[in-house]
């Protein structure tokens, strides 16, 4: 029998076969082709698009980069250069953009997988570029107007434009430009934050030019944005403190640290220093015993240890002596009290403090201050004394002993003011020298005024760090003198940790009086029949609250063995002694426990932190430290600069700026 049947069956399967041969084929030829049409498209839209990506990313980096190395020395030419970088950026970025919204083959490679991904980071290229230069468009606008102020100020310093002595009109104009270009500066801080969150919602995974761009965009909006942020919270609040929404009038203490106290100095002479739209509408200093010496005002009682130590009981706390407190804020409190109290007029809208350290420094900049009145040339390291010489005796009853300071001030400002912009950028240089040493401290009665200057870090507040804290204030009493200009002082810190993070605290201070050297010549001059070259000192230790006093040792006529007064202040707790320091070296020895000192984690291991502050107006000295881990403790990590030997870490420093640190340490198995 002819098997017709399976005859049937072996045709349709050899049929079914070459069906499904021809399928396969038409989907490899179809494959095939696609992969040539990927090909085409990425030779003739997606590699063009790589390389405008390319081009754009190096415009940016160009415009960043010349911005700044600009940075406050921005000139016209520069500027123009900018505006040209912008415009080509503009371009580019054009170009890039028609490309990506409008040709129907980059539509294609949309959909295509080996270009998918590739075309949406172009994308988020694109749109972050497009913010990128509208902030650039903002801040050159702001530029612009900023070079037209340096021109201006630049041609008053050559003497080619109109005088700004007294008016300050560069500084009315940088009131101004802050003032008024808050919208541009918020608009530019929007669109880099628009610019950051369209390139993290790219792809991660992108081709190499792409993946430049996005990197590249991120690390200069990095870089960028958080100095715009902080321009544009100064340009908040300076433009307030400077008088532009009306006069603002400061009080000003002029303190002298070679008669040092809590913040700086004795204040023997303050000034009123009054603003008007940037404008200094007035500047005037005076002897602070014309104020204080009529004594016809309400008494107010001195602080303990003032009265105790300086005063007497019958005398009124004055506007000389109101900085007793080492928290600046409270002092300036103090001192608006006692100058309204004395019959100071006018509103006070902030309390600003200097010392002639801080003229010093401000003499690095403008070189030598000639007073032509008084046959006077001050220069950097000269100010204490050469203040000093002119302004010890007045030359008739109720006269002004400090008039020179007035005649002086008048000569700085002015050269302060008329500064060439070449120097702007010296000056803004300063800043962080002023912030450490603590060479100017402000408090203003304007609340977001306070919080910049607190954010800034000049506001000379009790320092509220946490962990162990120090701070060894220095306060001239009696017998009264100027010795502090030649007395050094040095601190011998040992810390012994416990197992329970405990701080066993040891500090030796040793103040060294030179008033017997050469270095003390001059102010032996000024020395007076009640000092005898002795310096009258009292001591306050600020330390963690609920610190524990232990041993207290030193002196010089007499032993010191105990606290003469503890206290609070600001949240510290405060120990503190009298005692004569005279020529030659006096120790104080101090000992007391700073309870969890060292704070522990989950993970077993403690973290001590340690704050030294520093006291404005003294002079820098020698600081050694040695920190000692508890018995088998284990070091794992420490601050920069500490020297590890063992279980002892140690640090010997010049004390001219606040200290903190910190050591992490993992106790032994076992420890309760």
């Amino acid at each position: 029998m002819i098997d017709t049947l399976g005859d049937s069956r072996r045709r349709r399967r050899h049929r079914s076969a070459r069906r499904r041969k021809r399928i396969a084929a038409a989907v490899l030829g179809g494959g095939a082709v696609l992969l040539l049409v990927g090909l085409w498209l990425a030779a003739t839209r997606y590699l063009p698009a790589l390389d405008e990506a390319r081009t754009l990313r190096t415009d940016l980096v160009a415009m960043a980069d010349r911005a700044q190395a600009a940075g406050v020395n921005l000139d016209r030419p520069t500027l123009v250069q900018l505006q040209a970088d912008l415009q080509t950026a503009d371009g580019h970025l054009a170009d890039l953009r028609g490309l990506l919204a409008s040709d129907p083959l980059v539509g294609l490679a949309r959909s295509f997988p080996p270009t998918r991904d590739a075309i949406r980071g172009a994308d988020a290229v694109v749109a972050a570029g497009g913010d990128l230069t509208g902030a650039a468009a903002d801040g050159l606008t702001i530029a612009a107007q900023y070079v037209t102020i340096r021109e201006a100020q630049a041609a008053t310093a050559s003497g080619t434009g109109a005088s700004t002595t007294g008016g300050g009109s560069a500084l009315a104009g940088l009131v101004e430009l802050m003032a008024t270009s808050q919208s541009s500066v918020n608009a530019a801080i929007a669109a880099l934050d628009q610019a950051s969150q369209a390139l993290a919602a790219a792809p991660a995974d992108l081709p190499g030019q792409i993946a430049d761009a996005r990197d590249t965009m991120l690390a200069k909006i990095a870089e960028f944005g958080p100095p715009l942020k902080a321009y544009a919270n100064a340009a908040g609040v300076l433009p307030e403190i400077l008088g532009w929404n009306g006069p603002r009038r400061y009080l000003v203490l002029t303190q002298d640290p070679a008669e040092l106290r809590p913040t700086g100095g004795f204040i023997g002479s303050f000034g009123i220093l009054a603003f008007d739209k940037g404008q200094i509408t007035e500047h005037s200093f005076q002897d602070v015993f014309l104020l204080d010496l009529p004594s016809k005002y309400p008494f107010i009682a001195a602080p303990g240890p003032l009265s105790d130590y300086l005063l007497g009981p019958k005398q009124s706390w004055q506007l000389a002596d109101s900085n007793w407190s080492p928290d600046f804020p409270t002092s300036a409190a103090d001192a608006i009290r006692l100058y309204k109290n004395e019959g100071g007029t006018g509103q006070i809208d902030g309390v600003l403090a200097l010392t002639t350290y801080t003229i010093d420094q401000l003499l690095t900049l403008t070189g030598p201050i000639s007073v032509p009145a008084y046959g006077a040339t001050v220069a950097s390291g000269e100010t204490t004394l050469k203040v000093l010489q002119l302004t010890r005796a007045a030359q008739a009853p109720n006269q002004n002993r400090k008039a020179f300071l007035s005649a002086f001030a008048d000569q700085l400002f002015d050269t302060l003011l008329g500064l060439a912009p070449q120097k702007w950028a010296d000056l803004a240089g300063q800043a962080d020298i002023f912030r450490t040493q603590r060479l100017f401290t402000a408090w203003f009665a304007d609340p977001g005024a306070q919080a910049l200057t607190v954010q800034a870090g000049f506001d000379g507040a009790v320092l509220q760090s946490l962990g162990d804290y120090i701070y060894p204030v220095d306060s001239n009493v009696a017998p009264v003198s100027k010795l502090n200009a030649v007395t050094d002082r040095a601190l011998d810190l040992s810390v012994q940790l416990d197992p329970v993070g405990d701080a066993h605290d040891n500090l030796d201070i040793a103040w060294t009086n030179q008033i017997e050297t050469d270095l003390g010549a001059p102010y032996r001059a000024l020395s007076t029949p009640q000092d005898r070259g002795v310096l009258g000192m009292y001591f306050r230790l600020l330390v963690p609250d609920r610190s524990r006093i232990g041993t207290v040792s030193g002196g010089s006529y007499q032993a010191l063995t105990a606290p003469a007064d503890i206290d609070t202040e600001a949240g510290r707790e405060v120990f503190g002694n009298y005692l004569r320091i005279p020529a030659g070296t006096t120790h104080l020895d101090y000992t007391w426990v700073s309870p969890y000192a060292a704070d522990s984690a989950v993970d077993g291991t403690f973290t001590y932190r340690l704050t030294i502050q520093k006291q404005p107006g003294l002079r820098a000295g020698p600081l050694h430290l040695v920190i000692s881990l508890p018995p088998g403790a284990v070091l794992i990590d420490e601050s920069a600069g500490l020297t590890v030997r063992g279980g002892t870490v140690t640090l010997d420093i010049t004390f001219d700026q606040d200290l903190v640190l910190a050591v992490r340490y993992r106790m032994p198995p076992g420890t309760p």
